[in-house]
C-alpha cells in the first residue's frame, strides 16, 4: 500500500511541477532566462521537490503571483543554505536564485501588499548577501589555485 501512496505522491510532485512552469512561463522576463541548456520544467520540477507540502492540498489552490513568490522564497532560502554548505550551485538552482529576484521585482510592480513587500525585500537582502558570499568563495578559490603553482 504504501507503493501506491508513493507513486501518488510523486504524481502530485509531478502535477504541481506543471503548475508552476506554466506560471513561470506566462512572465516574459522570466523565459527570458532559460535560453540555455536548462529548462523550465527542470527548474520547476526542483522548485516542486523543494516546497511540495501534501497538507497544503497545492494542486487544489490556484497558483498566484504571491504564492509563486512565496515558493521561489522557500526554494531560494534553501538554496543559499546549500551555497553556504557546500559552496557550489546547479545551473537549475542558479535559476531558481535568479528567477526569484525577478519574480520579486515583477511581483512588486503589480500588487500591492505587506506581506509581498516583506519578501521582496528579504529576496533583495538575500541576494545581497549571496552575491557577497560567492565573491568570497571565488576568490578564496582563485587564492587557492594562484598558492598551488
Amino acid at each position: 500500500m504504501s507503493l501506491f501512496r508513493s507513486i501518488g505522491r510523486q504524481w502530485d510532485k509531478s502535477a504541481f511541477a506543471d503548475k508552476i512552469a506554466k506560471k513561470l512561463q506566462s512572465h516574459r522576463e522570466i523565459c527570458a532566462l532559460f535560453v540555455g541548456a536548462t529548462s523550465i520544467e527542470t527548474v520547476a520540477n526542483l522548485v516542486s521537490a523543494f516546497t511540495y507540502d501534501e497538507a497544503q492540498k497545492p494542486l487544489e489552490q490556484n497558483l498566484n503571483d504571491a504564492m509563486m513568490l512565496q515558493l521561489l522564497f522557500d526554494s531560494f532560502r534553501q538554496l543559499i543554505g546549500k551555497q553556504i554548505d557546500l559552496g557550489e550551485l546547479s545551473q537549475a538552482e542558479h535559476l531558481i536564485v535568479q528567477a526569484t529576484k525577478v519574480y520579486a521585482d515583477i511581483v512588486e510592480l503589480e500588487e500591492d501588499s505587506e506581506a509581498l513587500t516583506r519578501v521582496v525585500e528579504q529576496v533583495r537582502s538575500l541576494s545581497k548577501q549571496l552575491e557577497a558570499l560567492q565573491k568570497y568563495q571565488r576568490n578564496q578559490h582563485r587564492s587557492m589555485v594562484v598558492n598551488r603553482y
